[in-house]
């Protein structure tokens, strides 16, 4: 499916200059094919595109004083495998130390808080599929969407005791049960069709069946309507901007839409 996504980010620099790393690139893999995609600032800065380790496309510009603005705008052919009938659970010894290191706790993530409640909640199901679907769908009817409900550094503790948040509140406590459980999950931040209001959207995926599974907590959004652009053991490692030097944050616009079937264009990135 091809979907079109972009964002518009505007800012103030009130120090002589400021760093900006940004996240909201679509990332390009087997199961995201990017067909297209323009980038313009405005005042023009010479920018610079590196991809990590994990597969984010990462674009850095370092903008003078004064007001800022980025647009982002790709068309990127959506292609996920669907998930295998049966997933057996992995050996956790056995398993990659890259992928091994989403089973532990992290900042917004308390997984060794869980470890009992995610037992006895899921443990009785053996099929390490289901019971990632079942935590989407235990979060999704036990977690109230509340707008303006938290600050930012909400943890997974926090979201169960409140029983309250955003996405990306939904999104640390299902990775909080996964870890618990021993499933590897890692924190997602991107784009996603449907949204109302429309914004960046937060979800995690999971490492099943010796591939990584994307989920959506809030347990509406079909994976093959998600684009993915930063990835992190929470939200703590995978914000979608990272600023150094002294900035006033101004609106922020995001689109993601359905598009119609197009040919890749030629190979090529427009930055303006």
């Amino acid at each position: 499916m091809n979907i079109a996504v972009g964002c518009t980010l505007r800012y103030q620099v009130v120090a002589p200059s400021a760093a900006f790393t940004f996240y909201v690139l679509a990332n390009t893999n087997p199961e995201q094919r990017l067909l297209s995609e323009s980038i313009k600032s405005s005042p023009e800065i010479p920018a610079e595109i590196a991809t990590t380790s994990k597969g984010e496309r990462v674009l850095r510009m370092e903008v003078p004083t004064g007001p800022f603005e980025l647009r982002y705008a790709a068309t990127v052919d959506v292609e996920r495998p669907p998930m295998p009938a049966s997933v057996a659970a992995d050996r956790p010894g056995r398993l990659p130390l890259s992928i091994l290191t989403y089973t532990l706790p992290s900042r917004y993530c308390e997984s060794d808080r869980f470890t009992p409640t995610a037992w006895e909640l899921f443990g009785k199901v053996e099929d390490r599929a289901e019971q990632a679907r079942s935590i989407c769908q235990w979060v999704g009817e036990n977690v109230a969407y509340t707008p303006g409900s938290t600050d930012g550094r909400t943890s997974a503790w926090d979201v169960w005791q409140s029983r309250k948040g955003v996405c990306r509140d939904y999104t640390h406590l299902a990775i909080a049960l996964c870890r618990a459980l021993s499933i590897p999950a890692r924190y997602v931040g991107g784009y996603a069709v449907g949204l109302e209001p429309m914004n960046f959207h937060a979800c995690f995926e999971a490492y099943l069946g010796g591939a990584w599974r994307v989920f959506d907590p809030t347990d509406h959004i079909a994976p093959g309507l998600i684009v993915e652009a930063t990835r992190g053991r929470d939200a703590s490692t995978a914000g979608l901007t990272t600023i150094f030097g002294r900035v006033q944050p101004g609106t922020v616009q995001v689109e993601c839409t359905v598009a119609a079937p197009a040919e890749p264009q030629s190979v090529g990135i427009r930055i303006e």
